[in-house]
């Protein structure tokens, strides 16, 4: 789902978002209303958290491709910040089809909203018992460790938008009900960012399980985001520059079933993540003996190395240009086949604007792929661009 989305961001939000959003005029509680069925259960989302922020750009500054990624974004005029906050209620079906009305008020002045969507369940870490004996297994030369009766933790994503199409978002929520969406609104003819923070445990509860389509590989890495440090700590400027330590607290979480807050990495180190800090941090911080290297040779080397990776059982950070332009961190941790193409399976720390496929070739996808957005690209620690860097 979330490789479809594409949001817009901002100097607070910078980059969470890439979508189109407008404040609809207010209509009656009946025309607002959203029809109910046996199976259909109650949702609700108090997004009303003081932090949360509408941005309107400046003069004539509109939201395109430089608001769309998360990374480096100065604004040329300072933005104007208003608050912003929410209150939904709605349904959610068996089907994770999700229906919602409701007020969003920003700087005290309130509009009516109605937005549909889908949402899905999303691995995101395990739960370890204290004192759970644990497991260990050898991939390759390497200990992993899992934990007796862990469980696995899982958050609702949602990717929510107005009947017309002018309303796009996306939702985090964590199982504690800890979250919130992100997007853009258009007021007055302008695009601006917003981002709204709150919680609805209803959302956390009642989104169902759904039957995945498995590829030829897939290791099964738990789904983290930078966004929880936005989430949590309310600290957008730092989540927006979190997509190493994201990927290394994956591979952490992978190897050794620890589950570290993304804050607590950044704490440590709060600058964005090179691939060779974030080998230091997996080596002497997580206990993981990992790799850092720059593979380089044809682009068919390039590809199998990257399967040869997987089939290992070694998910990994990687360096790529992002869809918006920008370096970015991501792990990769599988692939898949078809009779028409074939593309690499993703855990983007940038759940909000990122992607979870990239397919191999420039014929097959021209705006993201391997070939021209890894293979091709110098950045990030990757010197050469005729391969790729990675920490494995």
């Amino acid at each position: 789902m979330r490789n479809n989305i594409k949001f817009g961001i901002s100097a607070l939000l910078v980059a969470m978002l890439l979508m189109s959003m407008v404040f609809v005029p207010a209509v009656s509680a009946q025309e607002n209303k959203i029809p109910i069925t046996n199976t259909d259960k109650q949702i609700t989302l108090n997004l009303d958290k003081d932090f949360g922020v509408l941005i309107i750009p400046s003069g004539n500054q509109k939201i395109d491709s430089t608001y769309a990624d998360y990374t480096n974004f100065k604004p040329a005029i300072p933005d104007v910040r208003k608050t912003a906050i929410t209150q939904l209620s709605g349904t959610i079906d068996d089907n994770n089809f999700v229906s919602l009305s409701g007020t969003i008020t920003v700087d005290g002045k309130s509009q009516n909203v109605k937005l549909t969507g889908q949402a899905e369940k999303v691995f995101v870490g395990w739960d370890v018992p204290e004192d759970a004996k644990p497991i260990y297994k050898e991939i390759d030369g390497r200990t992993m460790t899992r934990y007796e009766d862990a469980r696995r933790m899982y958050a609702s994503f949602v990717e929510l938008k107005d009947e017309n199409g002018k309303f796009n978002l996306h939702g985090e929520f964590f199982e504690d009900g800890i979250g919130g969406l992100v997007g853009t609104a258009i007021i007055n003819g302008k695009e601006c960012n917003i981002g709204l923070v709150g919680e609805s445990s209803s959302m956390s509860e009642n989104v169902s399980f759904s039957i995945q389509t498995l590829s030829s590989k897939t290791l099964d890495v738990p789904q983290r985001s930078q966004w929880e440090i936005y989430w949590y700590q309310q600290n957008s400027d730092a989540a927006s520059q979190a997509c190493g330590h994201t990927v290394a607290a994956m591979l952490e979480e992978y190897w050794t079933s620890n589950h570290p807050t993304i804050w607590s990495i950044w704490t440590n180190n709060p600058n964005p993540m090179s691939p060779s800090e974030a080998e230091d941090y997996l080596i002497n911080e997580a206990g993981v003996n990992v790799d850092y290297d720059v593979f380089t040779g044809t682009l068919t080397a390039n590809i199998d190395k990257v399967e040869d990776l997987i089939d290992s059982g070694y998910p990994f950070y990687m360096t790529e240009e992002s869809y918006w332009g920008n370096c970015h961190a991501v792990v990769v941790k599988g692939y898949y086949y078809t009779l028409i193409n074939s593309y690499f399976k993703l855990n983007d720390p940038n759940t909000v604007s990122g992607f979870d496929t990239m397919y191999r070739y420039h014929n097959e996808n021209t705006f993201f792929n391997f070939e021209d957005n890894v293979y091709e690209y110098v950045g990030g620690g990757d010197t050469t661009s005729t391969g790729f860097a990675y920490v494995a």
